[in-house]
């Protein structure tokens, strides 16, 4: 073999083992949808599906990859009455629509729920919480950075479903479900919201 033929296995190997590693990376990365005008969010009667994709609903968990939640790109020029023209907004927006109950966007998910607390948790390297359900007290966690899982099932002695947690994935939790989370990942930690809400019936 020659010294040319040599160097452009070498190369075209690497170049091979280069497009599986961005394949691999591609795989973890979380694809958006590109935003939808505000003005086409709504349809005729005035309500909204902030969702992309039926809810993937398995027990007490409702799951949402990032690209099932919808992105909304809204306009901030207009002014409100009797502002000054100066203090008019600019530029633009975009929403990310978690769930929502809102009167023409709602959900009926939430039904019922008062606000306990919003929490900025942050998992290290390897580490998992204890599978726990939390009655009376309901669940929604965001993926704000990391590679994680959320580890649920109904009941002790029943099944674990497995869901991959990453940034921009959302689930909602309800109560009685069992449930915790995993960092994964062996050197990035991992970090969600939690919205607590607890149930009035």
């Amino acid at each position: 073999m020659s010294r040319s033929q040599g160097r452009n296995r070498r190369l075209g190997s690497r170049r091979r083992l280069g497009s599986r590693g961005l394949e691999r990376q591609v795989c973890e990365q979380s694809w958006l949808p590109d935003p939808i005008p505000a003005e086409s969010f709504g349809d005729r009667e005035g309500w909204a599906n902030i969702n992309r994709s039926p809810h993937d609903r398995v027990s007490g968990v409702v799951y949402k990859r990032a690209a099932s939640i919808k992105r909304v790109l809204y306009e901030l020029a207009d002014t409100a009455p009797g502002e000054a023209a100066g203090e008019a907004g600019k530029g633009q927006a975009v929403v990310r629509w978690l769930f929502s109950e809102a009167p023409g966007t709602q959900e009926r998910l939430l039904p019922d729920r008062g606000f306990q607390f919003l929490h900025d948790l942050t998992l290290s390297s390897g580490s998992r919480a204890a599978q726990l359900s939390h009655p009376g007290l309901d669940t929604i966690v965001y993926v704000i950075d990391g590679r994680g899982a959320l580890n649920h099932r109904p009941a002790s002695g029943s099944p674990v479903v497995v869901r991959p947690l990453r940034p921009g994935d959302a689930a909602f939790i309800a109560g009685s479900e069992m449930y915790s989370l995993e960092n994964l990942d062996a050197v990035v930690p991992l970090r969600v919201i939690l919205l607590g809400l607890a149930t009035n019936g």
